[in-house]
């Protein structure tokens, strides 16, 4: 199965565009600067896409993408009023975060998260002094500089110490580190932390913490997931890490061996999960689909405040952080800060965080700065920027039984085989036999051939092979292949039947899970593709082969990606009124747009690359164009 959804032309002749300069109609853009990977997440799809549907016509949604981001200049990424920008890192790309603070500097958008503000989440050293300005409590902890102290990317100290509310230490010494005669403390610069303690990397990008036991029983190391493993336990782990810089912390004997992860979108909203602590045994406990079983939990008032405090402090609007439990939940404890994090599977969550992000749009709408950032920007002509114009994509088919077969060689020299000849009937090529009235010929055959004389093992094989033919003919993928080959004979110019081959196959048919699974691939790509652009789904065709299970899954797949929501139909019959009230001002004759349904849906024979259209509408050039490229796709896959 293929599907083809291009754009063709350019903006200037397809798209009828106005001149709007009034900020009260003007669409709020909100740009989304980050990797793909995060940006095309389903989470973040899923909060963009109630974005969209909500918002209507007043709210654009831009994704920079990787290619802009990561090649292009700053001058050239598109224009927003909103922009969503945080930083991330693999093991091949890092988040270019000093470039798109150029842009913000550059535009001037309103920032959900502070971008030079999330230099300081690269540091646990700062993170530790802002809980402690902002008065967060956190556990007893000392810092073993030997890096000469907290680092912030040049031209970043002045804003962020504004920010913080205090000067970061420079220059700091290489601090005294060594544990106590007895093994069972560590003492940094006089200061004394007894095991069990926490030993953390003071780089946020390092997840390799150590927690060191008492009386010489090793320790235990912890670090991202791998599979079901986040830790696991080492009884050699006695002396601490020289070669960094570390912060030590008291280890903090949690209420039901849980820690809390909390997330925020703006001060006013607040959601919390607890999980099993990766400290007790480093296995990760998941659910029947592989995510980690967590359970959502209700954040005291006291709580709460920490995670205003934490958004407004950090400038990090959308944002997570780390929250022990202790004394039977008389004390809690905040560990760690993250930058922006998703909730994952929550509807309530992507409800709560597209609100919040359309509450900060349309105050910004109405706000009179709109204006003036309007005529700003119509002094300087946008450049043009990376856009989806068109994507085409070679699909398996969904989930299905598995397919079984009996495959018989017949020879043809003998009497018996030939009742399977004549059910050639002429035919010089391979013919599928698949009605039931079709396959009751193959079972008169073995009839036939039984009374001419087949015996031995060749009598088996037939008896086998009907009783296969009578269990399963009756079932809906049930076909046979009659398969001949032939040799030419040069002498006479003719072709000479040489052999047959007989295939009955079986299963192979669409099963109960394809369905959801053609109807959320279905689904998410129409949420991808209409945060990317929308217009693409304007012109879809899809084309298949005439195999059942693949003719099922197009359909399903194909009723999900083009059908709209309530609110996405709402949003485009706005649209269209808006358009032929405008065009009608301008005395203008403008058809109305096709919207989500205007595609070609094509079924073909057994080749997937030749497909046979039915449109009329279809030119013949194009049609030949497409199923080239789509032949090249397949054969490359």
């Amino acid at each position: 199965m293929a599907t083809v959804t291009p754009l063709n032309g350019s903006p200037a002749t397809d798209i009828l565009s106005f001149p709007d300069s009034n900020p009260a109609t003007k669409a709020i853009v909100l740009g989304v600067c980050a990797m793909d990977v995060k940006a095309r997440s389903r989470a973040m799809q899923e909060i963009l896409t109630r974005v969209v549907e909500r918002g209507g016509p007043l709210v654009e949604v831009k994704v920079f993408g990787d290619k802009a981001i990561l090649d292009e200049d700053v001058k050239s990424w598109p224009r927003c009023d909103v922009l969503i920008s945080f930083f991330s890192k693999d093991k091949l790309v890092e988040f270019p975060l000093l470039k798109a603070v150029s842009y913000a500097n550059l535009r001037k958008p309103l920032c959900i998260n502070d971008l030079p503000m999330q230099c300081i989440l690269w540091d646990r050293r700062i993170v530790g002094r802002m809980l402690d300005h902002l008065g967060v409590p956190t556990p007893r902890r000392v810092e073993a500089s030997r890096d000469g102290g907290p680092r912030i990317p040049e031209g970043f100290r002045e804003h962020v110490e504004g920010r913080l509310g205090f000067e970061l230490p420079q220059n700091v010494p290489p601090a005294k580190v060594q544990l106590r005669e007895d093994g069972n403390a560590i003492i940094v610069d006089g200061v004394v932390i007894e095991k069990p303690f926490v030993e953390k990397p003071v780089s946020g990008e390092d997840h390799d913490v150590y927690v060191y036991f008492r009386d010489g029983k090793g320790g235990r190391k912890l670090f991202r997931k791998v599979g079901n493993q986040s830790s696991e336990l080492d009884p050699e782990l006695i002396a601490p890490r020289t070669d960094k810089s570390y912060i030590y912390e008291e280890f903090i004997d949690v209420d039901n061996a849980e820690d809390i992860k909390v997330y925020t979108v703006g001060p006013g909203y607040t959601h919390a999960e607890t999980r099993k602590s990766p400290v007790v045994d480093g296995v990760v406990r998941r659910n029947t689909e592989g995510k980690e079983i967590r359970f959502i939990t209700r954040l005291t008032d006291e709580e709460k405040d920490y995670a205003a405090k934490i958004c407004q402090g950090f400038g990090q609007k959308v944002c997570g952080f780390d929250l022990l439990r202790c004394g039977n939940g008389a004390k809690s404890l905040v560990i760690d800060v993250n930058g922006w994090s998703f909730v994952k599977g929550n509807e309530s969550y992507y409800d709560k965080a597209a609100d919040v992000l359309l509450d900060i749009s349309k105050r910004l709408m109405a706000s009179p700065l709109r204006a003036l950032s309007i005529s700003e920007q119509a002094k300087t002509p946008e450049a043009p920027s990376w856009k989806l114009k068109a994507n085409v994509t070679v699909f398996r088919h969904a989930d299905r039984t598995p397919k079984q077969k009996l495959k018989y060689n017949f020879p043809i020299t003998e009497p018996w085989a030939q009742p399977f000849v004549r059910l050639l009937n002429g035919e010089r090529e391979e013919i599928i036999l698949r009605e039931r009235e079709q396959l009751e010929t193959i079972a008169a055959a073995i009839e036939e051939a039984k009374s001419l004389g087949a015996i031995g093992e060749d009598l088996g094989k037939l008896s086998a092979l009907n009783g296969a033919l009578f269990k399963k003919i009756d079932l809906p993928g049930t076909k046979a292949q009659l398969k001949p080959g032939y040799k030419k004979d040069k002498s006479a110019g003719t072709r000479k039947l040489e052999k047959l081959v007989l295939v009955l196959k079986w299963g192979g048919e669409f099963t109960h899970a394809a369905r959801y699974q053609s109807r959320d691939l279905g689904e998410n790509m129409r949420r991808d593709i209409s945060i990317m652009n929308k217009d693409c789904l304007n012109n879809v065709r899809i084309y298949t082969s005439s195999e059942r299970r693949v003719t099922a899954s197009a359909e399903i797949f194909a009723a999900a990606l083009l059908t709209p929501s309530p609110a996405q139909q709402q949003q485009q019959q706005q649209q269209q009124q808006q358009q032929q009230q405008m065009s009608s001002g301008l005395g203008l004759n403008v058809p109305p747009s096709p919207g989500f349904g205007a595609s070609q849906y094509t079924t073909g024979g057994p080749n997937v690359a030749s497909p046979t259209t039915v449109s009329s509408q279809i030119k013949e050039q194009e049609k030949h164009r497409i199923i080239g490229s789509l032949t090249s796709i397949a054969n490359a896959v």
